[in-house]
């Protein structure tokens, strides 16, 4: 299979992933925003309830699932293919493998190549999925993710659609690489030394450590990453200008920030509405894309 063709995979399985989990990805961003700035606990699970109530099901879950069909489309399409093409100049192929800092290595620079892609659709899905947050004079009211990267690129401007792209870009390397390389390693050890069949028993266990994996690892990164995506842009010498939401200057003043209003729990804030998406993803995209590339073998014989 040649890096376009894991790409277009990829991305097809990552986006149809995407649409299943992305009620639990909205109230995933709405817990990592609760209480910003501010001492004390995080949302609890009685938070879902309050959404229902005030906004409904298409709302207050689905707000912003066309954000996330063009963010996977940009970001899976991009790591999948890139993670391909790294792979296959280190050496894999033709029943040859690599070592797994190679694989590292090569998962890690696909995800950083795929979050410069996919920032502007990220930003506008944490928007979106944030909106309902805020008092109704204060809401943004993107229609779709195209009026969203128009409305920020007019009245922000054009370099405002990368903010928080060094947070992103270091999500995308940790991420992508806890799903890529775990996810690779447990099959190949599943297949290997404990003789299991290559199938979907199979992807499912290697998929489950991988989206266990990765959670651990991304959930402080998608704290910060939503925190500044949805933080509001104060242009310079504008002091006549009220901040409505939290404001940060970088990356470092939101990490800053969290931990002193915060602590340690402000990182990890969503962990569990996290868990219950990134798992599930990563095993749907996984399995699916299994499907997909097993699928197109046939198709292409």
């Amino acid at each position: 299979m040649s890096g376009v063709s894991a790409g277009i995979l990829g991305g097809l399985a990552a986006m149809t992933a995407s649409t299943l989990t992305h009620p639990v990805d909205s109230l995933k961003v709405r817990m990592f925003l609760h209480g910003e700035g501010k001492a004390g606990r995080g949302a609890g699970m009685g938070i879902v309830k309050t959404i229902y109530k005030t906004e409904g099901i298409k709302q207050g879950f689905y707000r912003g699932v066309t954000a996330t069909w063009l963010r996977q489309a940009l970001f899976s399409t991009s790591r999948f293919g890139v993670n391909d093409l790294l792979q296959g100049a280190m050496g894999k192929g033709k029943g040859k493998d690599i070592n797994v800092v190679k694989k590292v290595v090569s998962s890690a620079a696909a995800g950083a190549t795929a979050a410069c892609f996919s920032c502007p659709a990220d930003l506008v899905l944490v928007r979106m999925q944030a909106d309902g947050k805020l008092p109704v004079e204060q809401r943004r009211g993107y229609r779709n993710v195209f009026h969203g990267i128009k409305s920020i690129a007019q009245t922000e401007g054009v370099s405002q659609l990368y903010r928080g792209l060094r947070s992103l870009v270091m999500r995308g390397c940790f991420v992508t690489a806890g799903q890529f390389t775990t996810y690779d390693v447990a099959k190949r050890t599943l297949l290997t030394r404990m003789k299991f069949k290559d199938g979907t028993k199979t992807h499912l266990i290697a998929s489950t450590m991988a989206g266990s994996v990765s959670t651990l690892i991304v959930n402080p990164m998608d704290v910060i990453k939503s925190r500044m995506m949805q933080s509001q842009s104060i242009p310079k010498n504008s002091a006549t200008i009220t901040p409505t939401l939290m404001t940060y200057t970088s990356d470092l003043d939101c990490v800053v920030k969290t931990y002193k209003y915060e602590g340690i729990r402000g990182f990890y804030k969503g962990l569990i509405p996290c868990f219950m998406r990134q798992c599930p993803q990563v095993i749907f995209m996984w399995v699916i894309f299994e499907q997909y590339k097993t699928l197109w073998a046939r198709v292409t014989v």
